[in-house]
């Protein structure tokens, strides 16, 4: 099939998927949980958020705003929201698959993964316009790696990024690391090797600051009245008690709704990344560690329960898949 037919096909299916995704989540929120998802959203766009640090999580909360013409109140910008950046996201894995998977099988594995990763990790009452972006900015920086783009498209999505939310940070956590692994494997295996690349590094690291600034100066401008101050305390001691539940008392009241397949998401997460990495170690090595900061960070800051906080795992999942499952002679002639 043509390159064109193929993106045709891709974005009728994410499409589809995307309405057929936003159904299900309509089904299972009912709308007085909605409602309320909407709602919190809506407060970031009048500096009334839940929380004080949610305030710089302008992005999503105001395309919504935009999306607010003749008859669409902020509820149903909101859903057609929701529906337009999943079908993104969608159609960017299926691109994905399309594009390193060297086939429409890889394609619609990529779109398939996608679906059901996506139905699997709902949760109620957590969803927010955020998390829909989220998953768009990672399929993109995902994309960036493999593709070797240049430093300023990471900066360029680490810019927009940033507005979206603080897991920004791991892209540039990536520019850090990538160089650092880069020269270490080819000193460890005495390979010929580049000077250490500051320049990447040092942009790295300027984007953390700025992107720190930026959150801060949008809290302080924005915000009118939080509903709640939040700490970012550390729950370490919350999320083992809550793994010790699922695995061991998998019949307490907690622990019916399957939670126990939260512990085998970030598993097979994890055990996928590490056969990505044997492909080719200097290559994949620093995106697998910015996969594992990840997920430690949820671990540490966040509450394992609230699984929307794993939807920008996704397009980690679906690039192994496709990775792994490719023939050799791809593999060989991208490397």
């Amino acid at each position: 099939m043509s390159k064109i037919k193929s993106n045709v096909l891709g974005a009728i299916s994410a499409i589809f998927i995307s309405i057929a995704l936003c159904r299900l989540v309509l089904l299972f929120f009912l709308p007085a949980n909605y409602a309320r998802v909407v709602e919190l959203s809506l407060g970031v766009t009048k500096g009334h958020p839940e929380f004080t640090n949610w305030q710089s999580r302008v992005l999503g909360p105001y395309i919504i705003k935009v999306f607010t013409f003749g008859s669409l109140d902020y509820a149903r910008a909101h859903i057609l929201f929701q529906i337009v950046s999943v079908a993104i996201a969608a159609f960017l894995c299926w691109r994905l698959g399309r594009k390193y998977g060297g086939s429409d099988q890889s394609a619609l594995l990529a779109l398939t993964l996608f679906a059901m990763s996506f139905a699997l990790l709902l949760s109620r009452p957590w969803l927010y316009s955020w998390d829909f972006i989220d998953m768009i900015v990672f399929i993109l920086f995902i994309d960036f790696v493999l593709s070797g783009m240049s430093l300023r498209w990471f900066i360029g999505l680490f810019a927009v990024a940033i507005l979206n939310r603080v897991s920004a940070v791991f892209i540039a956590l990536w520019l850090i690391l990538d160089p650092l692994v880069i020269f270490f494997y080819q000193r460890q295996y005495k390979l010929p090797s580049p000077p250490l690349d500051w320049h990447r590094m040092l942009a790295g690291g300027i984007c953390i600051a700025a992107g720190f600034l930026t959150m801060e100066l949008l809290e302080r401008n924005l915000l009118v009245e939080a509903s709640f101050s939040e700490n970012h305390d550390i729950n370490i001691a919350a999320n083992i008690f809550q793994l010790w539940v699922w695995l061991w008392k998998p019949t307490r009241p907690d622990a019916i709704q399957f939670w126990f397949l939260v512990p085998g998401f970030l598993t097979m997460v994890a055990a996928l990344g590490a056969c990505v990495v044997r492909l080719n170690p200097q290559r994949y090595l620093a995106l697998y560690l910015v996969e594992l900061s990840f997920i430690a960070s949820i671990f540490v800051f966040g509450y394992l329960l609230e699984t929307r906080l794993y939807l920008p795992l996704i397009p980690f999942i679906v690039m192994s898949a496709i990775l792994l499952s490719r023939p050799k002679s791809i593999e060989s002639t991208s490397l």
